[in-house]
């Protein structure tokens, strides 16, 4: 859906970005990640042309982005940024149609697309359609963000830190909404975050970022087992990564069956959890085994302290 090739953009004499090329495939989540001005907010904005690039090549669906009319190119482009950008005089459903209203919808598809989205990002439409961006708490302003960004159906999500400026309980639910989301609709997202455990939560795929190069690109998985060099490797936690990857791991990727003649243990896991939840519950309880349990509560496994070990080491 998105490729860059050998992507370079100058201002003056300094190079914010140098010779970066990547793929991004349609309906995967990609997030560029690295420290302050490594060069992964100009890369995205780049994409939608509210920077242009100095050389190389940036494609959509193919297509050349500057055989497009940048305002047309735009429009079809969700955007969401760390303060949301709000117009602060227009309620939350006037702010969410704003590019409908653009792109000429009639009122009745206006008015179904935003209730829709509103009901799609938890954002009761009688508690919200008609309040104001002041009126709303940091975690309601970014959904209403999100929901704009989708507003007119793009197949693509730019995403600048939109996360970066809330508390972390906040963000953590945001995080969680927006892989619920992800799961349903299946747009090409391109994510940007300093913060390289939001990464790893998040992302299909990751590049990390240096210097206005990309310094690695591959899944959380790759990047957690084989970093690059030393400074993925403190970006990615140390030695703290094993941890990290025990997060990527579902309880139920890991656990044995249950046998008829055992006893399940009295302290249970989801088999949906993380493995880093599992070692956490082991070292509270001082257990070395668990219950692994459905849906439905029902016992289906069992997770010995062996199998943690298996995957961390």
């Amino acid at each position: 859906m998105i490729e860059l090739d050998n992507v370079s953009k100058s201002f003056g004499s300094e190079k914010a970005v140098d010779g970066i090329s990547l793929d991004v495939p349609a309906g995967s989540l990609c997030v560029l990640v690295g420290t302050s001005g490594c060069g992964k907010s100009t890369t995205l904005r780049m994409i939608n042309r509210l920077i242009e690039h100095s050389d190389g090549m940036i494609r959509i669906d193919g297509h050349p982005i500057r055989d497009f009319n940048e305002v047309t190119l735009r429009r079809r482009i969700g955007y969401a940024i760390q303060n949301t950008g709000l117009f602060p005089h227009w309620s939350v459903a006037r702010n969410i149609g704003v590019v409908p209203r653009l792109l000429k919808w009639d009122k009745a598809q206006i008015r179904e697309r935003v209730e829709s989205l509103m009901a799609l990002l938890g954002l009761a439409v009688e508690e919200f359609a008609d309040k104001y961006p002041h009126q709303l708490s940091g975690g309601q302003a970014q959904r209403v963000g999100v929901a704009r960004a989708l507003a007119a159906d793009p197949d693509i999500l730019l995403m600048d830190e939109p996360f970066g400026a809330l508390d972390p309980i906040t963000r953590s639910g945001l995080q969680a909404e927006l892989l619920r989301i992800q799961s349903r609709i299946r747009k090409t997202i391109v994510f940007v975050t300093h913060d390289m455990d939001e990464a790893l939560r998040l992302a299909d795929q990751i590049v990390v970022m240096q210097g206005g190069r990309i310094i690695q690109q591959g899944t959380p998985t790759q990047i957690l087992a084989h970093p690059a060099d030393g400074f993925v490797e403190t970006l990615v936690g140390g030695r703290d990564r094993g941890l990290k990857r025990a997060s990527l791991t579902a309880v139920g990727d890991m656990m044995e069956p249950i046998e008829q003649a055992d006893d399940p243990p009295a302290i249970s896991v989801a088999r949906t959890d993380s493995m880093r939840l599992a070692v956490s519950l082991m070292l509270w309880h001082g257990v070395s085994r668990l219950s692994v349990r459905d849906d439905n509560g029902d016992t289906v496994g069992i997770l010995p302290l062996r199998r943690l070990v298996d995957d961390v080491g």
